[in-house]
């Protein structure tokens, strides 16, 4: 199966733990911005990569901690980068398909 692909400046649901890609299709400059609800306790990282290297790495949630949200810029984008937004878990509550719940939104600019 494929990863969901991020359609510029659309806010993107997105249920479970996985990967999210945007392909650039403009120079500019770029940013992520992530809204994420779960069911605590919780082992959630949100890792955004550029061209496979990592650019960001969130904190991760504390057991009380119910939502995160952020907002990652600038990203110097040239044509055909790849940004990546991957959500993981080393807990294994997370993997529960309902249990992480996200929006996350590329956008251009800063």
């Amino acid at each position: 199966m494929s990863n969901p692909i991020l359609i510029l400046d659309k806010p993107q649901p997105f249920v479970g733990l996985g990967t999210l890609t945007y392909t650039i299709a403009t120079a500019s400059l770029y940013n992520v911005r992530a809204q994420i609800t779960e069911i605590p306790p919780s082992g959630l990282s949100v890792v955004i990569k550029q061209n496979g290297s990592t650019i960001f790495t969130s904190p991760v949630l504390t057991p009380t901690q119910v939502a995160q949200q952020f907002k990652y810029s600038p990203i110097v984008g040239a044509v055909n980068d790849v940004i990546t937004v991957v959500l993981a878990s080393a807990s294994a509550i997370d993997s529960g398909l309902n249990n992480v719940k996200s929006t996350i939104t590329i956008g251009q600019g800063v």
